[in-house]
């Protein structure tokens, strides 16, 4: 069908749109690389919104010497905390129903998604979002889910789909937004 919205999904626009929408108090992301997504909070959130950004930095493979870029990047955003953390433990940081908006990005597999469920939606406002990178299909089969035999997203979307509004878009890397009903 011919539209003038026939194009290409760009995720930081989604990312953008819904900070924009949502204006969060608090947002929590786990996964910077090399802070594609947190310059979006920032740039569509207000000053006085809370940003909470963890990696592991270079104890994971291929993400060496960022540490250090990262920090002086968004040195000059007083609202922003950039830390070493690990997805899973990060959630003990936070009580529940205190995170607007949280965003997790770290080479995520079905494991991700179903150790996010048990532990990360409680932290969650009731009217929060939850972004996950991944969920459609052709990125469930992407070469290395593939090569590390790394389980599947869908099928723990189908399970949780009964309890949360989920909605993926985006076919490669696709992005998964996660709601209470």
């Amino acid at each position: 069908m011919n539209s003038s919205y026939n194009n290409k999904v760009d995720f930081g626009d989604i990312i953008s749109t819904i900070t924009f929408m949502n204006n969060p108090q608090k947002i929590v992301e786990c996964g910077i690389l090399e802070g594609y997504s947190l310059s979006k909070f920032i740039k569509s959130s207000s000053s006085n919104t809370s940003i909470d950004a963890y990696d592991i930095f270079d104890k994971f493979n291929g993400n060496h010497t960022i540490k250090d870029k990262i920090m002086k990047q968004f040195a000059p955003y007083q609202n922003v905390t950039i830390k070493y953390g690990d997805f899973y433990d990060i959630f003990k940081n936070y009580p529940d129903k205190s995170i607007d908006i949280l965003h997790i990005d770290i080479a995520n597999n079905g494991d991700v998604y179903e150790y996010m469920f048990k532990n990360y939606v409680n932290k969650v406002k009731d009217d929060g979002i939850i972004l996950m990178e991944g969920g459609s299909e052709n990125r469930d089969n992407i070469e290395w889910m593939i090569k590390y035999n790394k389980p599947k997203i869908q099928p723990i979307l189908d399970k949780w789909s009964k309890v949360y509004n989920i909605k993926t878009i985006g076919d490669i890397p696709s992005i998964t937004l996660i709601k209470n009903k």
